[in-house]
């Protein structure tokens, strides 16, 4: 039997997202079917939290339930998830719940997916395949006047103490990635991590099972570090989780960079979360090699290797810096610049960034010049007068050129 079974609930959300909610209870009571709002969304409501997007989960047939929802009470249907029988619903109101079935799961390898079976199987069987106890509450959407809290694994007084417990021993062996699960939570809602569930974190990150594949640990990753929090990095190196996915991070990695960078407008808010990674895997070449990297991300990593390598000193003279960065991503400059502290990355982005050689080859061509690699040293003679605050301007440029030209002519 759950406990708090006797402890309501009132829906604190939002007019759109209750009336989905009390649409969604009765389509559930004409249709015969149990549903519960669960996780996260009842965590927030126990918090007092904003809730905005919400789960629910059917013991049945969700997939069916939401085309009942569509036919008797005009919902759109997003999208289906045949294999695992969940279903996006729009409703009138224009608020969108997800849908499950619920299941029961089980590892034939550690750290792979799960294979799902016992679809329908009651509540109590479906909360024991989720992360942490603070998110199997659930609410059964029975009555909206009596909305009974249903607690079959103590996560609503370790909401109370604030403490993050997995479920089972081999929680962290089943799904590593609940491991950067655990501390986005401790740094969400300033929880701590249950002592248990922390050593048994710790003796999985001292033998990782590399053979899974990591896109889980690195879609948790981009979690992680897109939230708002101060020592989101120190967290992961101290609680050795970087271990997850690299051998040789960087172990000193100044955080407050990162918002300093952020006035230069060189990556969106929604990069900064590679910041981070790129710090964890850039020395790492087991990282590089089996992290699901896109094109781009690859290209900014080996850049910002080679940046490393030069290493140069802050007193670089300002010809040298601007041909180290000017061909470079920006996001690759403010990961090599939030790394090193290298000064001279300050200097090309508050003076150097911006200049640009304004006149072409097309110019040249006009001014009577053949087409040859000579232009390029004309380009470099130009853009070295224009670094040192010679040249301002397109015709100052060209009469430059002209001038040299006739002094080259005359020697």
């Amino acid at each position: 039997m759950p406990i708090n079974s006797e402890r309501t609930i009132n829906l604190k959300f939002d007019e759109n997202l209750k009336a989905a909610v009390l649409t969604a209870i009765t389509a559930a009571q004409e249709y015969g079917v149990k549903i519960f709002l669960i996780g996260g969304a009842v965590r927030d409501l126990i918090l007092e939290n904003p809730v905005k997007d919400i789960d629910i989960t059917v013991e049945g047939n969700a997939a069916d339930f939401a085309n009942f929802l569509r036919d008797k009470y005009h919902c759109k249907i997003k999208s289906v998830q045949e294999n695992l029988l969940t279903a996006k619903v729009q409703f009138e109101s224009g608020a969108v719940i997800d849908f499950a079935s619920t299941r029961e799961e089980k590892y034939e390898k550690p750290g792979f997916l799960p294979e799902a079976f016992n679809f329908g199987c009651p509540l109590a069987d479906d909360v024991k395949r989720r992360d942490f106890t603070i998110n199997t509450l659930a609410i059964h959407l029975e009555d909206e006047k009596n909305l009974q809290l249903i607690d079959y694994c103590g996560g609503y007084n370790d909401i109370l103490n604030k403490k993050i417990r997995i479920l089972h021993n081999n929680s962290f062996v089943d799904d590593p990635s609940r491991i950067i699960r655990a501390l986005k939570f401790k740094q969400r809602f300033n929880f701590e991590i249950e002592e248990n569930t922390f050593n048994l974190m710790q003796k999985y990150l001292s033998g990782v099972n590399f053979q899974m594949p990591l896109e889980r640990i690195k879609g948790e990753l981009r979690q992680y570090f897109s939230l708002k929090n101060d020592n989101l990095y120190s967290l992961i190196i101290n609680s050795k989780a970087y271990a997850l996915i690299s051998d040789n991070p960087i172990m000193n990695f100044n955080e407050n960079l990162i918002n300093e960078l952020c006035k230069f407008d060189l990556f969106n808010a929604d990069e900064i979360w590679f910041i981070y990674i790129a710090a964890l895997i850039v020395n790492s070449d087991f990282a590089f090699e089996r992290l699901n990297m896109t094109s781009f991300e690859k290209k900014v990593i080996l850049e910002v290797r080679e940046l490393l390598k030069k290493n140069k000193p802050d007193n670089t003279d300002d010809y040298e810096i601007y041909n180290i960065f000017n061909d470079l991503q920006d996001l690759s400059i403010a990961i090599y610049y939030a790394i090193t502290e290298n000064h001279a990355v300050k200097k090309f982005l508050t003076c150097l960034k911006e200049i640009k050689v304004l006149i072409s080859g097309k110019d040249l061509i006009e001014l009577g010049f053949i087409p040859s690699p000579y232009f390029n040293e004309l380009f470099d003679l130009i853009l070295r007068e224009k670094l040192n605050g010679n040249l301002k301007t397109k015709e100052e440029e060209i009469n430059y050129v002209k001038q040299y030209i006739k002094k080259e002519e005359q020697s």
